[in-house]
């Protein structure tokens, strides 16, 4: 069994309804003046009322940056950082998914630190331990209203640099959402801001979470003490994400969104692998491509790639997913686990290939090259090299 050490500073409350205390916890600091930091179709559709109905009625002033897109983007993070630095605001509050998470960590980051974000970017697990903030980040209160990234508890954000067409990780454990709030970090967690989230969007972020569990449950040297945690996410997406898709019901999306929570906080001491570098390295290339639809057409190919060294992690998949594996060898285990995974990305309609995405089949060796350079592949359980992650590719194709 591997040593383990965890941390985990936030202070955490998951339930229907408790984006309505954001006012009373700004308040309950002494901050005065916020800003929220959304997209547009979380603030069309409504979903930003309550948040903002709960901080007029503490008296907390407000502004609204609503300019996050998917797949955010450097310049998004400096526009950010613009309205924040401008408007004097005491705390950031993020109410969105991972990529509007990632945004308001970045702004907190870059408020309170010099340079330019490229210079916090990580490629080893390495320079996640030796670090490189000096001052710890602007405070921010995050409140997802997608059940997927697990960003509201991790201390990662994913952001594209326009340049170099690459998602660049940046992770360490002060971009931690914080605040002082009974001597811990902050998160709001109310699955009733996922229930107007679109099917298409369900499938996919529900799906990220089921990856995030999957490859930190396989992950080279994944603490012992996380896995019950993956565990439990690898069954409970099967279970209910299928329903969160086809009907939106609310038991299945507050299901859901305490999956997706529970994988965000196993990001924190495991690693992830193949899967999300070479989604992660496609979607900085296609940033049309929605991360979770990316992160499906990789699962598959990734662990018909891994199982060839590692069928006795892989066949624990399968038993967390509730496959019955009596009378089957690891690898046959093993291949029944992706034999269900790719039944579950069919039942919610997610893509299977990279050409159904848009992909050019020419860009299949950039893809692995550019994959190499990433954070991820790193934890990948298989040793991986161009060569091979470009069959990998190849299988995804």
């Amino acid at each position: 069994m591997n040593e383990s050490t965890l941390s985990f500073p936030i202070w955490v409350e998951f339930g229907n309804g408790k984006s309505d205390r954001t006012g009373d916890v700004i308040d309950s600091q002494g901050w005065d003046s916020a800003l929220v930091v959304t997209d547009q179709g979380i603030r069309e559709a409504g979903i930003l009322d309550g948040v903002l109905s709960s901080l007029e009625a503490s008296g907390i002033e407000y502004d609204v940056f609503d300019e996050v897109e998917p797949n955010p983007t450097v310049s998004m993070v400096s526009a950010a950082v613009e309205v924040l630095t401008t408007g004097g605001h005491d705390v950031v509050v993020a109410v969105g998914g991972g990529s509007v998470i990632d945004t308001a960590k970045c702004a907190t980051l870059m408020t309170t630190n010099e340079g330019d974000l490229e210079e916090y970017e990580v490629s080893t697990p390495e320079e996640v331990t030796a670090g490189n903030i000096d001052n710890h980040t602007h405070p921010l209160v995050t409140i997802p209203t997608t059940a997927g990234t697990g960003s509201e508890v991790d201390y990662w954000a994913v952001i594209t640099s326009e340049e170099r067409e690459f998602k660049m990780a940046i992770g360490q454990p002060p971009l931690y959402p914080n605040g002082p709030y009974l001597g811990a970090e902050i998160s709001l967690v109310d699955p009733e801001l996922t229930a107007s989230l679109p099917p298409r969007q369900t499938a996919a972020t529900g799906f990220d979470a089921f990856s995030h569990a999957l490859e930190n449950h396989v992950a080279a040297g994944a603490p012992e003490l996380v896995k019950p945690y993956t565990r439990h996410v690898m069954g409970l997406v099967p279970e209910y994400l299928p329903e969160a898709y086809e009907t939106g019901e609310m038991e299945a999306r507050e299901q859901m969104l305490f999956g997706s929570h529970m994988a965000g906080f196993c990001e924190n001491f495991a690693g992830f692998g193949a899967i999300h570098s070479l989604a992660e390295v496609t979607g900085g290339m296609y940033p049309g491509i929605p991360h979770g639809e990316a992160i499906a057409v990789f699962t598959p190919p990734v662990m018909r790639y891994n199982l060839a060294e590692y069928p006795t992690r892989y066949a624990e998949v399968a038993d967390a997913m509730g496959v019955d594996v009596s009378g089957l060898s690891d690898t046959e285990a093993a291949h029944a686990a992706v034999d269900a995974v790719e039944a579950l990305i069919d039942e919610v309609d997610l893509p299977s290939t990279l050409s159904e995405v848009g992909v050019e089949k020419s860009d299949l060796r950039t893809i692995a090259e550019k994959s190499l350079d990433t954070i991820e592949i790193h934890d990948n359980p298989r040793a991986a090299d161009v060569d091979d992650l470009y069959e990998i590719a190849q299988d995804a194709y």
